[in-house]
């Protein structure tokens, strides 16, 4: 991965100590010695939007866990389409397939300005040994990765338009605000939902005018939402 290419920032040594997101993060429940041991190694890095983290099929040099932000991975196909196969947010860790098949398997895209504290797989590969902890937790991560992967496919590409986009719209809420939903651009949306941006955008235009959703910039990215009717309207379409 060149850095150059990809217009990224070097900051400082991530302080981990003080991340506001550590409980959530790669390294909650670490020691304070873990912590010490493993942040010498930790690179701070911002992402402008719309910038690549990294290629699909680049040598895998590090892994990316995220601060700040969002970020689409999306997926080359055979005829050459492109497929968001799933959105990363703060807590979620990019790259962890290079650990094993040695080249990322995405194209990881920030959508907006992304933070990233960014760790090498030569210290991960060491990891086993010196921080038993934080290996067990990346495979601990990898794993509920793959599972949340199945599960984004799984409920997104299945069901009528209505009922994908609901479901999209309620896995995109804040954490601490269930009824704030942040969406991205109607391409990303067709692309992930397996339908064309028209319809993406007639579906969300039904939504605000049966006042499911109500859009709270001119964007079109933040939505307050009310859970329950989207609920209801999943069981309906269904």
């Amino acid at each position: 991965m060149k850095i150059g290419d990809i217009r990224t920032s070097l900051l400082d040594v991530a302080r981990c100590h003080t991340c506001g997101i550590r409980e959530g993060a790669l390294c909650s429940g670490m020691s304070d010695d873990e912590f010490n041991h493993i942040n010498l190694s930790i690179e701070d890095i911002k992402f402008p939007a719309g910038s690549k983290l990294f290629r699909q099929g680049d040598d895998g040099r590090y892994i990316l866990s995220i601060r700040q932000g969002m970020v689409k991975l999306n997926r080359l196909r055979q005829n050459g389409d492109q497929r968001i196969m799933r959105i990363l947010r703060p807590g979620d860790v990019a790259g962890l397939e290079a650990m094993v098949a040695n080249r990322y398997e995405y194209d990881a895209i920030a959508i907006d300005a992304v933070l990233a504290c960014r760790i090498s797989i030569e210290v991960i590969k060491r990891l086993d040994i010196e921080s038993p902890r934080l290996h067990q937790k990346l495979l601990e991560r990898w794993h509920q990765t793959l599972v949340e992967a199945d599960e984004w496919m799984a409920e997104l590409t299945s069901g009528s338009a209505r009922t994908r986009l609901a479901k999209l719209l309620l896995k995109m809420r804040h954490p601490t605000q269930p009824e704030l939903s942040t969406l991205f651009s109607r391409d990303d949306i067709g692309s992930m939902l397996c339908m064309t941006m028209e319809t993406a955008s007639r579906t969300i235009n039904a939504f605000q005018r049966e006042g499911k959703i109500m859009s709270l910039d001119s964007s079109g990215r933040f939505y307050k939402i009310d859970p329950r009717a989207l609920e209801a309207d999943i069981v309906i379409s269904d």
